[in-house]
């Protein structure tokens, strides 16, 4: 009943916080004050001050510093109280201190107990007779007129001195530890007094043990029941076989006395004692049925999943493609010996505590099959009838404390099959080389086109897509989580598959110092651009390039670069000197002059990297977005590829814009839950434990496919490019480099080619309104700001009008009317 009342009587806290915030402080100023007021006119009070007594002023005594109010508070309350009076403003001050930490006040019992502890402290006082206080400022002895009472002689006659002595002194440690000990409470919670919780404790306890009285009747008459039944059931199948075994011995003596035949079939036991016989089987029917309640040891149900071991390839890599040659293996480290210190027994053990956890919540599972990878291992749990999934999920921090795990990811359900996926890091994971996965079985069998080594999955299996498919990849994560790592072993498992005849590199490095090791690389179509001012020039030409190939495409009357190249080539070979003279011509012309008439034998596919996007977004934010979006909605039937990472995943770096042109992305560690949603459009990356740790989205579908990213070393990419050096220097485009260097002719869609389309309409507007400004341009052509102020900036080029001049229109400088 008390728990139905205070639920009642709650209210929100938006109707009560700002009265109940007042009075409380209302409440502990007021008790403040009269703290301070008692304790002064107590610390300055003087019997001499008394107006009677106070006669000559020379003694030297001033008067109260509350003045008469003072003076009457000290007289009445040390004459009342003796010694015991200071106590007044150390428990107002006390209960002021109360109302300022939100703390409950008890309701009466504080009060009480206060009045009390004084007053135990007065008869003490007078008990004992402390000799240490002033006796000349008490008109009565050290405990006051209440500590006479409390000590008079009918008072002594009954309890004596050492019985009156133990009492007060109990009375005083009580109220004194009643007084300092209330209990704590929000300031919205309702005051129930501590009588009223010690009977509801006292009643809910007596509730539970009733209940459970109740509940062990029950089972008992249950047991009961059923063990009559059983005994009932027992009787009966004796009695059937008693009855059985009659009517044998009686058609046994009939058959002997010899009847007749005709009679047989009506009395031949043996169709019914088949029958009897089979129904007999039903009572050990009953322990077959309880077998199911006897849960089997979790050993023998667990189904353990060690990880693939990685099959070695036949066939060995090509050692050689025409003039070039591809680096050994040998370069690379050797595969790394798994750890075997997770025993099954451990990982039984693990399963049950996962099992105990979880059932602490409130949450039963079965648990199933346990899925052990390189670095973590996946626990897939059944979840019993009426759980839902969404309950799991919330309990990730919890599962990670109970496992006693860094973090723990939640694969809720688990795509394909009915469960929940649990993955929990390993004690000593096993790292991934990239060696290993060059070796494999699937790398050889790989029919990609750009084959990239990513790494390994939950299950131990190498995980290689294709470029071509996805076709551009985005790359995040916080620093040293693994990012620098996985765009080596990119670039590594493309030095063992292309040629530079068939794949080439542009690469940008803002950081300078992460990529300069590649500038050797013959597959290098320019040095790696470490300026963030000229990487809009290397889009442009990226973007020009791609124009190029597709118009080459629709002469050659083929729809991709696959297409392309695989075409039917002519039967007449050229010389050495033509093909070079050819190859060199494809990169390095540029494309807008209209100097190729001819079609190139084929194209090689262009890979750019850029290893830092937020270092170029701040600096020219505009044209690297629109760089990047026209590349990634167009470039890829032209075979020019992009790999973005970066280390900021926020909305300003990964715009809306880029995001949905790059649907396939790789996302490493991240601290919250809006990166992990800024890269993989939902959380998941900022449980990942670090060192290659890596959530991938593959193309064509939104399952997230955790794995441990391919690691390859420093020391290894340096053997590699140093091997890479014996094919000669790298053939570098001249005119590309320097378009790149140029940054004029820089312009994404809305740059000089359409401000020449629009100048002589622009032209016109200014013959017709007399007005050269570029607002006027932007409203009567309809254009963004950008492409009306380039419009005025090439009229101004051309002598049209003249120099910027303030707020006010431009000066024009021809006759318009004769243009």
């Amino acid at each position: 009943m008390a728990r139905k009342r205070s639920s009642n009587n709650k209210k929100p806290s938006s109707d009560i916080k700002s009265p109940r915030l007042r009075s409380r402080w209302l409440w502990a100023g007021g008790f403040a004050l009269l703290a301070a007021l008692f304790a002064i006119s107590l610390l300055d009070f003087h019997p001499r001050q008394i107006p009677d007594n106070f006669t000559d002023p020379s003694l030297g005594f001033e008067p109260n510093a509350f003045g008469l109010l003072g003076v009457k508070i000290g007289q009445f309350s040390l004459y009342l109280l003796g010694g015991s009076a200071w106590l007044i403003p150390a428990f107002l001050g006390w209960r002021a201190w109360l109302y300022v930490r939100k703390v409950r006040q008890g309701g009466w019992a504080i009060t009480i107990g206060m009045l009390l502890n004084i007053a135990a402290a007065s008869g003490l006082l007078a008990v004992q007779n402390i000799l240490f206080l002033d006796k000349t400022i008490y008109a009565k002895d050290p405990g006051g007129l209440l500590g006479q009472i409390l000590y008079s002689a009918s008072v002594r006659a009954y309890i004596g001195d050492i019985g009156t002595t133990l009492i007060l002194g109990a009375l005083f440690i009580g109220t004194f530890v009643l007084v300092l000990t209330p209990g704590v409470t929000s300031e919205t919670n309702d005051e129930e007094s501590l009588l009223q919780g010690w009977l509801d404790r006292w009643r809910s306890n007596r509730e539970e043990k009733r209940e459970a009285r109740r509940l062990a009747k029950l089972a008992r008459n249950e047991e009961k029941a059923t063990l009559k039944q059983q005994r009932l059931e027992a009787k009966r199948l004796a009695n059937e076989e008693k009855a059985a075994a009659k009517e044998m011995v009686a058609a046994g003596k009939a058959a002997a006395k010899g009847k007749s035949a005709k009679f047989q079939p009506e009395v031949d036991p043996e169709p019914a004692i088949p029958a009897r016989k089979e129904q007999q089987p039903p009572p050990p029917q009953e322990p077959e049925e309880e077998e199911p309640a006897k849960k089997p040891a979790l050993k023998d149900v667990l189904k353990i999943v060690a990880a693939e071991e990685t099959k070695k390839a036949r066939v060995k890599l090509p050692q050689s493609v025409g003039d070039y040659i591809f680096p050994p293996l040998d370069l690379l480290a050797p595969q790394a010996k798994p750890h075997h210190s997770n025993s099954p027994t451990e990982h039984t053990s693990n399963a049950d505590r996962l099992q105990r956890t979880l059932k602490e919540f409130g949450v039963d599972v079965t648990m199933g099959e346990i899925h052990i990878g390189p670095v973590i291992t996946r626990y897939e749990v059944y979840p019993a009838p009426g759980v839902r999934v969404e309950k799991i999920s919330n309990l990730d921090k919890n599962i990670a404390l109970g496992m006693r795990a860094q973090s723990v990811r939640i694969l809720a359900p688990v795509p394909g099959k009915g469960c929940v996926g649990i993955e929990v890091p390993n004690m000593n994971p096993t790292p991934v080389g990239i060696r290993e996965i060059l070796e494999s079985e699937d790398w050889a069998k790989s029919k990609a086109e750009i084959p990239i080594a990513l790494g390994k999955d939950v299950s131990g299996k190498p995980i290689i897509s294709d470029l071509t498919k996805m076709p551009h990849l985005l790359i995040a994560g916080a620093t040293g989580a693994g990012k620098t790592v996985c765009i080596n072993s990119i670039i590594t498992s493309l030095l063992f598959h292309s040629s530079p005849d068939t794949l080439r590199f542009i690469m940008v490095d803002p950081k300078i110092v992460e990529m300069k090791v590649f500038n050797s690389l013959p597959h290098m179509l320019i040095p790696v651009v470490t300026d963030p001012k000229k990487v809009p020039g290397a889009l442009k030409w990226l973007i020009n390039e791609m124009e190029h190939r597709y118009e080459t495409f629709a002469k050659a009357g083929v729809r991709n670069i696959a297409g392309f190249n695989g075409r039917s080539k002519p039967e007449t070979e050229k010389t050495e000197a033509e093909k070079q003279e050819e190859e060199q011509m494809e990169i390095s012309v540029p494309r807008d002059e209209g100097v190729l008439d001819e079609i190139p034998e084929k194209f090689p596919y262009i890979v750019c990297i850029i290893d830092e996007l937020a270092d170029l977004m701040m600096v020219a934010p505009a044209d690297v977005e629109t760089g990047i979006a026209r590349l990634a909605q167009l470039a890829r039937a032209a075979g020019i590829h992009l790999v973005i990472a970066t280390q900021r995943p926020s909305v300003n770096v990964i715009t809306g814009v880029i995001k949905a042109n790059l649907p396939c992305r790789i996302s490493f560690q991240v601290s919250s839950k809006i990166d992990s949603r800024t890269i993989l459009d939902g959380p998941g990356a900022e449980q990942l434990i670090g060192r290659g740790d890596m959530l991938f989205s593959p193309p064509g579908s939104s399952k997230l496919i955790r794995s441990q990213g391919a690691f390859v070393s420093d020391e290894e990419i340096a053997s590699i490019v140093d091997n890479l050096k014996s094919n000669g220097p790298p053939k570098f485009a001249e005119e590309v480099q320097k378009q790149i260097e140029d940054p004029e002719e820089v312009s994404f869609g809305g740059g000089e080619e359409e401000g020449d389309d629009l100048l002589p309409q622009a032209i016109e507007v200014l013959r017709s309104t007399k007005r050269a400004s570029t607002s006027m341009l932007q409203r009567r052509l309809r254009i963004g700001y950008n492409r009306a102020a380039r419009l005025m900036e090439e009229l101004e080029e051309r002598g049209v009008v003249g120099p910027e001049n303030g707020s006010s229109p431009r000066e024009i400088l021809v006759d318009l009317d004769t243009m």
